[in-house]
């Protein structure tokens, strides 16, 4: 490699890494409570009994206040007419000793309102679980509010009970501040199966019925089921990821199938005379293989097979007698053809 060709790598590194800190910070949720110009600690409020309400009154809408000196004053001593620098930076945090407009942390499309929440007798820690580090917990709010509406009432889980535009039409463009391309649907043809996979609690917000996505792909074949897998890679790749094919597949479907087609590997010698079957069913059966459908087969008790790892040593006949595959290699690795005995 060239110094021209390391020193663009090295751009091409650099660029890169930014992009993927940048990625992470904006997706990353914001848990870190904001600095207002004042400073409380709640967790000493607390300790004393205090209650919430006590310096957060109510007010009209469902919201509530923020304490005054007023609310303060009744139990801290505060000197308004000779305030001194020292005294009042137990609370304020700058010089100006201005306290910044509260900024809700919730969408302009959410609808919140604190009153059912008290009529119901939820505690306020239930979800200001510590207010001196943040308002709200960390993490994705939605599955966290449907959480506990869904175990009070499942009508609390309609779209228009929190959201205000909102509605089961609306295709998300975005998952928890990543960018999805849900509403570009000749990508999202393409990408939705391997974006179910990564948070499928989430599709399962809005889709809440397996025949959703069992509708759909009775007609149309995941993009995967080419006709290279049709005839040769399908078996491979439910030996690797059985449950993956369950998702869709009943254990009948292959059952039915291969009653009257047999599997690709079952050809070319597979049975007699040569039974080139001998060195594939020799090893211990597996729920993923012979199994499948064979459900009785003996020597239970038989070596592992390296080939189950996709190890193939250039050698064979240091394992199979006389360099031919179609001989099992037996523990004393004798010359003996299997058919020998079986």
């Amino acid at each position: 490699m060239t110094r021209r060709q390391r020193i663009l790598w090295l751009v091409v590194a650099v660029a890169l890494s930014g992009l993927v800190a940048a990625c992470i910070t904006y997706t990353q949720p914001k848990t870190e409570k904001a600095d207002r110009g004042v400073r409380v600690n709640h967790a000493l409020h607390t300790e004393q009994g205090l209650e919430c309400a006590i310096c957060h009154e109510p007010q009209e809408g469902g919201t509530y206040g923020f304490p005054t000196h007023d609310t303060c004053s009744v139990c801290h001593d505060i000197d308004m007419d000779n305030p001194e620098p020292e005294a009042c930076g137990f609370c304020h945090t700058n010089e100006s000793f201005e306290i910044a407009e509260f900024q809700s942390p919730l969408g302009p499309d959410i609808v919140f309102n604190h009153d059912p929440h008290v009529a119901a007798e939820v505690e306020c820690a239930t979800c200001h679980t510590d207010v001196d580090k943040a308002i709200l917990p960390s993490g994705p709010l939605k599955p966290f509010c449907m959480d506990c509406h869904g175990k009070t009432s499942p009508a609390l889980n309609e779209c228009s009970v929190c959201h205000k535009e909102t509605n089961k039409d609306t295709i998300p463009s975005s998952r928890y501040g990543v960018n999805l391309a849900h509403d570009q649907p000749a990508i999202w043809a393409k990408v939705h199966g391997t974006e179910s996979k990564v948070d499928p609690k989430y599709c399962a917000l809005c889709h809440t019925e397996q025949a959703f996505c069992d509708d759909c792909h009775t007609t149309t074949a995941p993009d995967s089921h080419t006709v290279t897998w049709r005839r040769k890679t399908h078996g491979m790749q439910a030996s690797w990821d059985r449950n993956n094919c369950s998702v869709c597949h009943e254990e009948d479907s292959c059952l039915q199938c291969h009653q009257n087609t047999e599997p690709e590997s079952h050809r070319r010698a597979w049975g007699p005379p040569v039974n080139h079957h001998c060195t594939s069913c020799h090893y211990p059966p597996t729920k993923t293989n012979c199994v499948v459908c064979h459900e009785s087969i003996e020597h239970p008790s038989a070596l592992p097979s390296p080939h189950r790892a996709l190890v193939y040593p250039a050698a064979c006949a240091a394992c199979h007698p006389g360099g031919q595959t179609n001989r099992a290699p037996h523990p004393e690795n004798s010359t003996v053809n299997c058919r020998f005995c079986h």
